[in-house]
């Protein structure tokens, strides 16, 4: 078969446009949390993401090779389960795969129950199945498209220059006379973790955990530019007049920016998964080791002098962990036992958790605050060995990729950062930053199945040109 073109011409470009314009424009749209942003996002990422399939399928019948979708097979194997979470059983079957399934509709009901899906809410999990449908269609859809190098480049530059946008809009809102006021014009009805265009700092904080790496990524890659421009000149220095050194000057800063506006969110889960994201690629990447280390000291050093974080150290010495949270999992860890195989329903935990709630009786928790104990407690043992397969794949295959350049291995401390923090919450449920998760994810995934098998790339290999378009 012959190769696909590596641009992709005219209808790749179609394509690719709208999904960095989506990517750009979630976060800004108050992280794409309601209606009038995600169901666009959605609908906009599913349609790119049909008519990727469609151009793929096109390519094959006509000879062009065109990868398949790396953890296609598991994808569609989630859906089929959520699927089924859907389909009505016969109680005797109910009663089986689901005791807390069937306790919960036979004490909803004042006869005996018929036939009943395992989800206690099916109107949730079919919304919750359309979310995971768009997201997993965006993620494909970059999978095929984003094979270009300069595409990708753009791609992760949208997301360092999206989150210096948020950033900045951030510092002027809190230091304004109303900063619970998004853009100075809309005061939520929760207004008390307000930042930036979010209404939860913390999910503001898990978008720029995932964005600084990257933004480290391009500053270590052109530092890699100017060490070797470095080596060759009388006066080294003088590199840094080159595009090469500018370059790295403003992405250097790009990625200081992006640190203040985390510190300054004060969001301690946002504050750990990007530590422990560093601390995991410096130890991972010998490589890379080098480059990373300083800077990435440098970001965080910069940034503190910067930004007051006496509140933030207050919190982790006074609270820890919250302690509501901690109650929440002690609660909800109680709920296995009764969806041990098929879980409560996709999307369906504040249904689910009712009944076993003992905290905060009055309040309703739609999240567990923890995405992988929900996915154990809304997709089963089988939905979570499913999870934990996607993710195990996904950093696989970005550790091999974080091996080509600098800013592979920067999308990969995304990776890591919004997986860590989603260990204490759910960046998985704000369309936003699940969406971004997914583009960078799909550029992973691409940039590993393109490389040679082992990786036998040397730190004095190639490297993209510096002129091109980058943050």
């Amino acid at each position: 078969m012959r190769r696909a073109d590596a641009g992709g011409g005219a209808a790749a470009a179609l394509l690719r446009v709208p999904i960095v314009f989506l990517l750009a424009m979630a976060p800004l749209a108050l992280g794409a949390v309601h209606e009038p942003a995600f169901i666009p996002l959605l609908a906009i990422g599913s349609a790119v993401g049909i008519a990727s399939w469609a151009r793929g399928y096109w390519s094959r019948a006509h000879g062009i090779a065109v990868p398949p979708v790396a953890g296609g097979r598991l994808l569609v194997a989630l859906h089929a389960l959520v699927l089924v979470q859907l389909a009505p059983l016969p109680p005797a079957v109910l009663r089986v795969l689901s005791p807390g399934s069937f306790a919960f509709y036979e004490e909803m009901s004042l006869v005996a129950i018929g036939w009943r899906p395992v989800t206690v809410n099916p109107a949730d999990t079919a919304r919750g199945l359309a979310f995971l449908a768009g997201m997993s269609l965006l993620y494909a859809a970059v999978f095929r498209e984003f094979d270009d190098e300069r595409w990708r480049r753009r791609l992760a530059g949208t997301v360092v220059l999206t989150a210096c946008v948020m950033t900045l809009a951030a510092l002027v809102q809190a230091a304004s006379a109303e900063p619970t006021h998004i853009y100075g014009l809309w005061k939520p009805r929760w207004d008390w973790g307000v930042f930036g265009p979010y209404v939860s700092r913390n999910h503001f904080a898990g978008y720029l955990a995932m964005a600084i790496p990257v933004a480290v990524g391009f500053a270590a890659e052109s530092a890699l530019y100017v060490r070797r421009s470095w080596a060759h000149r009388r006066f080294g220095w003088v590199a840094l007049g080159d595009p090469a050194g500018i370059a790295a000057i403003r992405r250097g800063a790009a990625a200081m920016v992006l640190m203040v506006g985390l510190l300054a969110s004060h969001s301690r889960g946002g504050l750990l998964a990007f530590g422990a994201a560093a601390l995991a690629l410096v130890a991972l990447l010998r490589r890379w080791r080098a480059l990373l280390l300083p800077l990435v000291a440098a970001v965080v050093v910069i940034g503190l002098f910067w930004v007051d974080v006496g509140a933030t150290r207050t919190a982790f010495e006074t609270r820890g962990l919250q302690q509501s949270r901690l109650a929440l999992w002690g609660d909800a860890v109680r709920m296995f036992p009764r969806f041990p195989v098929l879980g409560a329903g996709f999307n369906a935990f504040g249904t689910s958790y009712t009944q076993y709630q003992t905290i905060a009786r009055y309040e309703w928790y739609g999240e567990a605050h923890n995405e992988y104990l929900q996915a154990l407690l809304d997709l089963g043992i089988v939905g979570a060995l499913l999870v934990a397969a996607l993710l195990l794949r996904l950093l696989r295959a970005g550790m091999r990729a974080a091996a080509a350049t600098p800013l592979d291995a920067g999308v990969l401390g995304a990776i890591l950062a919004c997986c860590i923090h989603n260990a204490v919450d759910f960046n998985w449920q704000i369309p936003a930053n699940a969406a971004t998760f997914a583009a960078l994810a799909g550029v992973l995934m691409r940039r590993a199945s393109a490389l040679p098998e082992p990786t036998t790339l040397t730190a004095s290999g190639p490297l993209p040109r510096i002129d091109a378009l980058t943050p």
